[in-house]
């Protein structure tokens, strides 16, 4: 299955009963089996890599164990989201992603 920006995490078989929710057009996060819900992002430090060569092309996952769930609905989580590999930086809070 591609991995491409079109197919978002949302699309891809398997997460249909994660409650896959879109903050933005890159930013996506669902509830898979943890506390906290797993974020998938578009990864533009990506841009160059094949897609043979990551785990969900440009879809980059992170996990949300150590992060404080304010609110489930709407989503509020604390500290900020960072995305090492592209400094993707922001908050989840009322629901909606806020750059930092």
């Amino acid at each position: 299955m591609s991995h491409d920006r079109g197919t978002p995490p949302s699309d891809w078989p398997g997460l249909e009963t994660a409650d896959m929710t879109r903050l933005t057009d890159d930013i996506y996060y669902g509830w898979l089996h943890e506390t906290n819900p797993v974020f998938w992002h578009w990864c533009a430090a990506l841009a160059d890599v094949p897609e043979e060569r990551t785990v969900s092309g440009r879809w980059v996952a992170a996990g949300t164990s150590a992060h404080t769930l304010v609110s489930r609905d709407p989503l509020h989580l604390e500290p900020s989201l960072l995305w090492e590999c592209c400094g993707l930086h922001g908050f989840v809070r009322d629901g909606v992603w806020t750059a930092a």
